[in-house]
């Protein structure tokens, strides 16, 4: 079986949810069957190279629009490929129009991350090619159920079906000096420690989380692409919260199993429903930390349980949220429970092999 996946970015380079969730799932899939990534090259050039298994394609890119790459030969590029099954990640007008036009009668499968929210202007004008796209494709995969009544694939539940992201838990287990280097962070904080690891994104509520900070007794970490900006050091500096916050910028994959055990308490103060699932609360949870996050619509809801494997507040508020991460800060106790719980539930429901062969399964379906 030959399969491709698409979508507008790949890690590396890009180290966002969904590239870092396609580096898991194609790598893992890359043990059984043959798989190739269909991304832009974010220049004129075509590159092509073979990363753990995976074949990964990068068309040339002529400018983005709207957040779209515009890559005229990428249809081309799959027509070549000739694949059993093509994996579409939305939304990426690019992949959607790529399928359409270079899959012929290609079977496909898609899985829906988010919403069309920031771009929803242009809706009107796409919505023909998104009625025929949900009309061919094979299965909708989801990461949660409660984000099927919200998308724009509603109409179609009969194709809809839930895979939850899952992780590579042996991943998260400290290699080499890396305890060294977390009792050395431990001993730099002094006191307890919160930690958000993501990409700072208008919805991720990081100005939510800094104005909490003004009442929360301890220190905080964020890290992930874009939280050096200076925009958000200014912000701290202006709530005077600057002495006990600290900014990593983007990480690697040592760096971020460093943090998340180093840190007491992991947060997701997240304002809407841009945010889907939320992949670093099971991160988090992988290493046995309780975790603070907001109550949306979405998926992330059913990840973090409230009371069982940390605290579950309302998006947007500030002394809610400083409430439950004081909660946390100040209880031994409660961290160990909730952190144990955490990789309980991440092992049971949440691992990249339950993920994987749920994802072979439909793909099996689909071509029967």
């Amino acid at each position: 079986m030959k399969v491709v996946h698409i979508f507008k970015d790949c890690y590396p380079p890009t180290t966002g949810g969904i590239e870092q969730h396609m580096h898991v799932l194609c790598r893992r899939l890359a043990q059984s069957i043959d798989v190739a990534i269909l991304a832009p090259s974010s220049s004129i050039r075509r590159r092509e190279e073979r990363l753990e298994g995976v074949q990964i394609i990068r068309v040339p890119e002529y400018g983005r629009y709207a957040s779209t790459p515009v890559c005229p030969s990428a249809p081309f590029e799959l027509h070549r490929l000739r694949p059993d099954l093509v994996h579409l990640h939305f939304p990426n007008p690019m992949g959607d129009i790529t399928q359409l036009l270079g899959g012929h009668n290609i079977p496909f499968v898609l899985t829906y991350h988010a919403d069309i929210i920031k771009q929803k202007f242009f809706l009107p004008v796409y919505r023909p090619i998104l009625n025929l796209l949900f009309k061919k494709v094979r299965k909708v995969i989801f990461s949660a159920r409660e984000n099927i009544s919200s998308s724009l694939a509603n109409s179609y539940r009969d194709k809809c079906v839930v895979i939850p992201f899952g992780v590579e838990i042996e991943e998260f287990q400290l290699q080499d000096q890396e305890e060294a280097e977390v009792k050395e962070l431990r001993d730099q904080w002094r006191r307890p420690t919160a930690v958000f690891v993501g990409a700072a994104r208008y919805y991720k509520g990081l100005d939510v989380l800094l104005q909490a900070m003004i009442k929360v007794d301890g220190r905080l970490v964020i890290a992930g692409r874009g939280t050096q900006d200076a925009s958000l050091k200014k912000t701290a500096a202006a709530l005077g919260v600057q002495d006990r916050v600290q900014f990593f910028g983007e990480i690697t994959q040592s760096r971020l199993r460093i943090l998340l055990h180093a840190a007491d308490v992991f947060v997701l103060p997240s304002i809407d429903r841009c945010e889907t699932f939320g992949i670093g609360q099971l991160e988090a949870m992988a290493c046995s930390k309780p975790v603070v996050s907001t109550d949306l619509p979405t998926g992330v809801r059913c990840v973090n349980r409230h009371g069982i494997t940390g605290l579950v507040v309302p998006p947007g508020e500030p002394g809610a949220l400083a409430d439950a991460l004081n909660n946390l800060l100040s209880s031994t106790r409660l961290r160990t429970e909730f952190g144990e719980a955490g990789r309980r539930r991440v092992e049971q429901e949440f691992g990249a092999d339950q993920m994987v062969s749920k994802t072979l399964e439909v793909y099996r379906e689909v071509l029967r």
